[in-house]
This record gives C-alpha cells, structure tokens and sequence, in this order.
C-alpha cells in the first residue's frame, strides 16, 4: 500500500512509500539503520496526473476529487437527501490538487460509503489530509541523501538522452539533486546529508566529491545552515585543500556529527577539515585501505584555532585496513583539539587501535569494542590497562564465529582500571546449543570481574540479545557461566533489535 501525496497545480507528482508513523510529501524514504531517521529520495519518475481520466493516478492510486465529483451526481440521484448543504465540487477538487494526498482506494470506498450524505464531512478529510502533511514536512525532508539514484531521478528528458552519450560524463549530474530540493523550498527542512556521488562497481574513484562536482549547486549548498550530521565518502583531503573553508564554513555553527568514509589525501589534509568545525562533538572514519595518504607530501601539523573540551565527544574507527598507517598519526595530532571521552573500535585493531586507546587514556570513559571474525587475532593484543578512567566497556562480538566465541576475551583481562562500573556484552542470536560451550570458557573472566570489581563496590554486567528467544536462552545459561558475579545479583539482561542487523 502507497501513498501518493500531489504537489501544488501544474506540478508532477511522485509515487512514494509509506512509514508506519509518517506522511510523506513526494519523496521516497525509509527508516535507516540507526533508529529512524527520514531520508529523502526519489522511487520513481515524476508522473502527471491531474489529467487523468480514470479515477486511479498512473501509479495505482485513487484520485479522491474524482471519486468525490462521482459520489455528488450519486448523492443529487437521491429523494431526500439533503440535509447538508452541499458544496462546490470545483473547490474540493483544487484543494486536493494543492496538497492533500490521495488515499488507497480500500479507504476512499470506506469514506465513501460511511460519509455518502455528508459532503461537508467528506471536504473535512480532505483537509485533515492536506494539514497533516504541511505539519510533517520537516519530518519528511530532515535527511538530504544526494546519491545517483536519485540525482537521475529528477534529470529532464533530454539530460537523459545526454547522459547516454559517450560525451557526456556522470560528473555532469552530481548533485543534481541538491539543486533540485533547493528549487522547491525543501533544504529549510534538512538537518542531516548524506553525500554519496560513487555508483556501484566504481574502481576509479570516479564519485569523488570534488569542488568541480559543487560548485553548480554552491548557492543552494550554502543555504543549508541547519544541518547537525554529515556522511561523505570519498572526500579528498587534498583536491578540497584550498576550497574547504569556503564551502563549508556555513556548517561550523551547528554542525555535531561528522562520517567520512573512504577518505583520501593526506591524513592532515583531512585533520584540518575536521578540526575547523568547533561544535563537532561525534567523529567517524570508515573503510580507510592503502590507498589513503600514499604518494603524499609531507604537510606541517594543523593550526589549531579554536581547541575545544568535549566533555560527551565520541571518536569512531571502523574497518582500517592494515597496511593504513595514517590513523595513528591522525589520533595523535587530533587529541590536540579535541577531547573524546568515547571511543568505538569496529574491525580496527592491531597497532590503530592501541595507539588510540593509549592517546585517549587519559579522558577515554566509554569503550565500545565490534570485532570482526577476521581481526579477532589482533583484537587478542589489544591491552587496555592504560585507560585509567574506563567507566563502561561494550563489546559487540556480533561477526565473531562461534569458535571464536568459545576462548575467553582477552582485553577484558587486562583492565586495570578501577573505575569500571559497567560491562555490556552484546551476543546477537547465538543457537541454544552453543550457550552452554560459551558459558563454560567465560570462567576466568567471571573470577575476574568479581574480583577486581563486584567485590569492591557496584558493578553490573549486561548481557544484551538481540530477540527475546536468545534472551531467554542466555537467562536459562546465565548462572553456568558467570556463577560468582550471578550470586551477587550483579547481571541484568536487556533487548536490542538493533543487534538483530549485524546478522543479516
């Protein structure tokens, strides 16, 4: 079931898919991975449907002025029938086409039938409908995702026509999206974009996002100064060298979250674009391989302006490639002017990862660990005895096989901190059968805990599935492998569906 939600007379309209808790305008989106957040995109063609003739719209859907201009020749068949004051049909059929969405045709023939003598009630609806949507506008466009998906959503004919030709480039339509929400008076709404130029199978680096591929849309760019969260893969630390401060210098307000996936250049390239945001509070860097900083001269340390204390800033690495040097030295400079009490290490162990648990050992209270299958081995050396102030230490061993699951964790053993207060374990969905060989090699790790931390003061450990089939797997199993620490009521037991993506 779909909505289709017309734009004002003489527009186009989009089909668009619905959400559980929202109205849409004409864009297509859908929940994202982490908790729901609207993102903004096309799902078809835009399509003309004011012209008609048959009560559906060309994607399936009812046209509800339509169905009303049929429901008044019913109602003026009708002796006796007039105990409302009819309306202008004319009227209703412009409001709908100014606005309010048609319905799914099961619903119009509900109305219909319930409201058949009640016109005044019918145009209600109608405008119910159309308040319902301006009232959720800054729902719907919060996310600015400019993908190639949708970029060639909202090209004309005759740019697709260029576009395949052999002439023409796909650096051409970068960001033709941008321009196109900017046009309609939707970037006022957008509070997080997502950049992504590069089209599925690109080896050449070929959707970097560059000065070149903006600068068309610069004005309309400019004009988002509300934006919180921004995800950009592929930027270039060194074709952005000279440009960046211009073209982002709108953001440094308001921006908190920063993901930058697959960056290139030059690590401090990079560090000076990070550090020029003052407010920035979240840090993520993804998907780093050997390509990123090699060739590359040798660049001063980053002026600093404006160091900042982040007394809740979280520091993200996730998926480093081992033959990337660069992170090290990229954590070491950017303690400087920043200060992460957070920090989460996802497939990004070895040499990385302790350099930067050691750089941030003097702030670090917050510790999320995700391991991957392939860097459990590495993950064996990674020493935590330096964080002094470790307050609550998460481990995600989602991707782990069960093999690996079976020894005990070593990092565990080596916190010497005496502030820890908290172990969360995230365990996804492991099989029933498994619980009982888990639990039995968890035996060092429970006298640990005990130990070091429950006899000491408040402690608790929290062992987080992903359904509550697995939770209660894990109560059932919870005494066989953590006796001690369950004898002195420290294990509490939680629910996360978010657990449940790693595994699919």
């Amino acid at each position: 079931m779909s909505w289709c939600v017309p734009e004002p007379v003489g527009a186009r309209q989009v089909a668009v898919k619905p959400s559980a808790c929202h109205f849409m305008s004409g864009f297509y989106f859908d929940s994202d991975r982490d908790g729901g957040a609207v993102q903004t995109g096309t799902s078809a063609p835009p399509r003309t449907c004011h012209s008609a003739p048959s009560t559906f719209s060309p994607n399936g859907m009812v046209d509800l002025s339509l169905h009303l201009r049929a429901l008044g020749q019913r109602v003026g068949s009708f002796v006796g029938v007039a105990e409302h004051e009819f309306v202008d049909l004319d009227s209703i059929s412009a409001i709908i086409h100014c606005g309010c969405m048609s319905l799914p045709q099961e619903l119009v023939d509900h109305i219909i039938d319930t409201l058949y003598d009640d016109l005044p009630a019918l145009k209600a609806c109608s405008l119910t409908c159309k308040s319902m949507f301006a009232s959720t506008r800054h729902l719907i466009h919060q996310t600015l995702c400019l993908t190639p998906r949708n970029n060639e959503s909202v090209l004309t004919r005759e740019e697709e026509k260029q576009l395949r030709s052999p002439k023409w480039k796909y650096q051409d339509v970068q960001l033709r999206f941008l321009s196109y929400m900017g046009e309609r008076g939707f970037l006022q709404y957008t509070r997080k974009v997502y950049i992504h130029n590069a089209r599925q199978g690109d080896t050449h680096n070929t959707g970097t996002f560059t000065p070149d591929t903006l600068r068309p849309h610069l004005h309309h760019f400019q004009s988002l100064d509300r934006v919180h969260a921004i995800t950009i893969e592929l930027y270039d630390g060194d074709v952005w060298a000279n440009r960046y401060k211009s073209c982002f210098v709108h953001f440094c307000p308001t921006l908190t979250s920063l993901t930058l996936r697959r960056p290139l250049g030059h690590y401090r390239r990079v560090l000076q674009f990070v550090l020029q945001f003052p407010n920035l509070e979240n840090l993520c860097l993804e998907w780093l391989d050997g390509d990123v900083g090699r060739a590359r001269p040798t660049l001063t340390a980053p002026t600093i302006f404006n160091p900042s204390s982040l007394p809740h800033g979280h520091f993200r690495l996730a998926h480093i490639d081992g033959a990337v040097h660069w992170p090290t030295d990229f954590a070491y400079e950017l303690r400087s002017g920043f200060t992460f009490q957070s920090v989460e290490l996802e497939d990004s162990f070895g040499d990385h990862g302790q350099h930067l648990l050691d750089t941030c050992s003097d702030n670090i209270q917050d510790l999320i660990i995700t391991p991957s299958s392939k860097g459990y081995q590495l993950l064996k050396t990674l020493k935590l005895k330096e964080t002094k102030d470790l307050r609550r230490l998460t481990i995600r061993p989602v991707y782990l096989t069960y093999s690996d699951l079976a020894f005990d964790f070593p990092p565990i053993l080596t916190i010497t901190s005496t502030t820890l207060s908290e172990l969360v374990l995230e365990l996804g969905r492991l099989r029933p059968s498994f619980y009982e060989i888990c639990w039995g090699r968890w035996g060092k790790i429970d006298r640990f805990l005990y130990q070091r931390f429950a006899k000491q003061g408040e402690f608790r450990l929290i062992i987080r599935a992903g359904n509550i089939y697995a939770l209660d797997a894990f109560q059932r199993h919870a005494k066989e492998g953590f006796p001690l620490l369950a004898s002195r009521g420290c294990i509490y037991f939680e629910t996360s569906p978010s657990i449940d993506n790693y595994w699919r």
